[in-house]
């Protein structure tokens, strides 16, 4: 793992994939934890920290802070490989994990995440953070891979408004032009890793086959990364809107 040229190409283009990182086992065995989480702590966890799909069973679509019920996805966002990489990004600042996610697209349900950069939620300054996502299922264009628009973290962070998707509840006002951020498809197999940055503008669609695509995905940020607290503010409300509509946190 070169880790000075991972770090090039994440701050050039926006995002970077890293191959095979976590090995076979070490996939089963997040498989394993993550099978024990759903079926022993998602029935418990308060409103809005798990989402669930429309369509028939409500499969989950994504589930937030797994970090804060389980020790085993805690000691994930503190693997030497990924602070590794961390640091090649960020030389000499300070750097903590800010949450584990799971987000889930099952067999013919996985709905579409619209277009959005995660600053949108987070609301930072500067824009020192990323979401490390791992791949436990392989993710192609047909189960919905990740998809980013290369190079347009460079535009900054941009307007977004309310998308009335559960779970992705923002999405970018005026989408940019795909031939200045070209589109790019995230294919992986179960253990690669892909980095994109706060402001790059991603989004997949959705799956219509019979495999499942399952990723964690890890919030790292530097110390200099601070909230815009009006602008949090302001996204809360819309969020909470959101769920009032859908008669439900979830």
């Amino acid at each position: 793992m070169n880790c000075d040229e991972i770090a090039r190409a994440f701050h050039d283009d926006g995002y970077t994939m890293v191959r095979g990182v976590f090995s076979q086992q070490e996939i089963a065995e997040i498989e394993r934890y993550l099978d024990d989480f759903i079926q022993s702590i998602v029935p418990n966890l308060a409103a809005g920290h798990v989402y669930f799909e429309d369509g028939p069973g409500k499969p989950i679509k994504a589930i937030h802070n797994l970090q804060q019920h389980s020790s085993h996805f805690k000691s994930i966002a503190r693997d030497e490989r990924l602070l590794r990489l961390m640091q090649s990004i960020w030389p000499g600042a300070e750097i903590s994990s800010r949450a584990v996610m799971f987000f889930g697209k099952a067999a013919y349900s996985g709905s579409v995440a619209p277009a959005h950069q995660d600053n949108a939620f987070q609301n930072l300054q500067p824009p020192e953070e990323l979401v490390c996502t791992i791949a436990i299922d392989e993710s192609t264009a047909a189960n919905g891979a990740l998809c980013v628009q290369r190079g347009s973290h460079h535009a900054g962070r941009l307007p977004h408004h309310p998308s009335g998707v559960m779970g992705f509840s923002q999405t970018l006002v005026t989408p940019l032009d795909l031939e200045q951020y070209p589109e790019v498809q995230l294919c992986m197999q179960p253990g690669d890793v892909s980095l994109h940055h706060t402001n790059t503008i991603h989004y997949s669609g959705p799956n219509a086959t019979s495999r499942s695509r399952r990723q964690l995905g890890i919030g790292y940020r530097t110390t200099r990364a601070k909230r815009d607290e009006v602008a949090w503010a302001d996204y809360q409300a819309e969020l909470s809107k959101l769920h009032a509509s859908q008669g439900a946190a979830t």
